[in-house]
């Protein structure tokens, strides 16, 4: 999959998907393949900002 971070593209992993019922969100945790910018190696995102990889 592919996100932004910090206005950077990011390639990764999704590794779990939680569902926040207070709001009803879908949050993916992801492992990045390679570091983000500030040396980051996971992230937490709305799924609905997340591109799939062909």
């Amino acid at each position: 999959m592919r996100t932004t971070l910090d206005g950077a593209d990011v390639r990764g992993t999704v590794e779990s998907v939680t569902y926040t019922p207070k709001k009803g969100n879908l949050i993916a945790k992801v492992t990045l393949d390679e570091p983000g910018p500030d040396g980051q190696s996971a992230l937490a995102v709305a799924v609905e900002d997340l591109t799939e990889l062909d």
